[in-house]
């Protein structure tokens, strides 16, 4: 079957899946300046480049509740999923329809048409409900690993986010990484804890920074052409910005090492951060704001405390140690007001939960690690 790639109303390219599903094969660019970023800087493995984009717009099967998910929509896997709704994201403006079919952005954007409640999607359930397979909704092309949802509340549009492992802590991360952030001088998402009551789930929420002409572009599409060995990971990232018309970039980047250094994030993969770019003329706006802070402050350790585990990092190097180096000025932080209110940050966002799955002593240490790395990166 024969499918296009649009951006927006413009046909990007035309490609062909076959039975297997394993492989999209392009048939013919039509608009080479419309093509995804990382087929951009791949020009001599566009293939590759592309079905590396659509892996992107799948449910993981790492997601704890992606067998659910399927039978709920009663869809063979992840790619079929994601193809009812025309694999629409909300990060971007991508979309895919069949060559014959004469649907246009405006029927299938989600700032314009309503989302679903998908609540079950998130819902840790182990029974089925009545379901319609055949409704179109965001989340079935959202990549992400935890359960997740995209919602409208009003004209926003918000995404809640469930914990996982043990103490389902990521969801408390979220909101208190979020009121660190405000004693930094940089952009950020704000996030809020809310309880689902249907489900029993503690969620972080937050608004999407994307709208009907910005997107987002991660860091993986940006630089996902051979770094040459004599550059590290960081510089190749920076060059990749500059060569986009992005050369203000350092301050806001080496204030997320900081951060990530601070809260022991262990997961600032290359797809939760990357730029902002104007869908119509193609223009790159500047960086995205600093978000998915989760998977960090201990949330999967019995202990919490400031050793060797926390050390460990998968943006720019394999350590924050290391990332520091990249540091080359001091920072905009208030240490001392983070040294200060960090204790009761941690008290507010835990007395905001229902029923956590942690205890008030495991909030403490949260602080405490905290307040010992203020303490420490002051001095840095």
């Amino acid at each position: 079957m024969q499918f296009m790639l649009m951006h927006r109303d413009v046909p990007v390219l035309q490609f062909a899946i076959f039975d297997d599903r394993n492989w999209a094969h392009i048939v013919d660019i039509l608009n080479a300046a419309h093509v995804p970023v990382n087929m951009l800087v791949q020009p001599h493995n566009k293939e590759r480049a592309l079905n590396e984009f659509i892996d992107h717009r799948l449910i993981p099967q790492s997601r704890s509740n992606y067998d659910v998910i399927k039978a709920l929509y009663k869809a063979e896997d992840a790619f079929e999923l994601s193809l009812r709704s025309y694999m629409v994201s909300i990060s971007d403006h991508y979309w895919v329809k069949p060559c014959d079919s004469s649907v246009t952005w405006s029927d299938v954007n989600f700032y314009d048409n309503p989302i679903p409640n998908d609540q079950v999607l998130i819902g840790a359930i182990d029974t089925l409900h009545q379901y319609d397979p055949w409704r179109r909704t965001p989340n079935t092309s959202n990549n992400g690993t935890l359960r997740q949802i995209w919602l409208h509340r009003g004209d926003e549009i918000l995404l809640s986010k469930a914990g996982e492992l043990t103490f389902k802590q990521e969801p408390f991360n979220e909101a208190v990484v979020s009121d660190i952030l405000a004693y930094f001088d940089v952009p950020y998402i704000t996030y809020y804890l809310d309880y689902m009551s249907d489900e029993g789930e503690n969620v972080s929420v937050c608004h999407c920074f994307t709208n009907h002409n910005v997107e987002y572009i991660p860091a993986w599409q940006l630089t996902a052409n051979t770094k040459p060995n004599d550059v590290s990971e960081y510089v190749h990232y920076v060059n990749q910005l500059h060569s986009f018309g992005l050369t203000d970039v350092t301050s806001q980047l080496e204030q997320m090492i900081v951060l990530d250094t601070l809260i022991a994030n262990e997961d600032r993969h290359w797809g939760n951060f990357g730029a902002l770019r104007d869908s119509e003329s193609l223009e790159f706006i500047g960086l995205a704001p600093i978000f998915d802070n989760g998977n960090s402050l201990g949330y999967k350790a019995a202990s919490i405390r400031r050793n060797r585990s926390a050390d460990m990092s998968v943006a720019f190097n394999k350590t924050h140690t290391m990332e520091l180096k990249h540091v080359s000025s001091a920072v905009k932080v208030d240490w001392d007001g983070i040294i200060d209110h960090c204790m009761e940050i941690v008290e507010h966002r835990y007395n905001q939960m229902v029923e956590p799955e942690f205890d008030m002593n495991r909030a403490h240490m949260i602080g405490q690690l905290i307040q010992e790395g203020a303490k420490k990166l002051k001095i840095f």
